[in-house]
């Protein structure tokens, strides 16, 4: 799975959002800085805490699969933006 779309185009679609909560988040990980130093690659920070064990536990058994979005940190969410097509009716 390539994130090269979601580098390029994360900041705009989240910024024209029609949901305020979603224009406020902070864009986080090494795909936005490439001088990030904690493991995450492509998440924002929402503030929303909440625990994160069993999604942790279900991240692990994917890690070797070749996860390409980094590590989940607190008060954090997974940020993923693929390209889709539409198909005329």
């Amino acid at each position: 799975m390539s994130t090269t779309f979601c580098k390029l185009h994360a900041q705009t679609i989240l910024a024209t959002s029609p949901m305020a909560y979603i224009k406020e988040v902070e864009l986080r990980g090494s795909l936005f800085d490439n001088e990030c130093p904690t493991g995450a690659i492509s998440s924002v920070f929402t503030s929303f805490y909440v625990d994160h064990d069993e999604p942790l536990e279900a991240l692990n058994m994917y890690k070797e699969t070749g996860w390409v979005l980094g590590d989940l940190l607190d008060g954090h969410e997974f940020l993923l933006i693929l390209p889709t097509h539409v198909t005329p009716l």
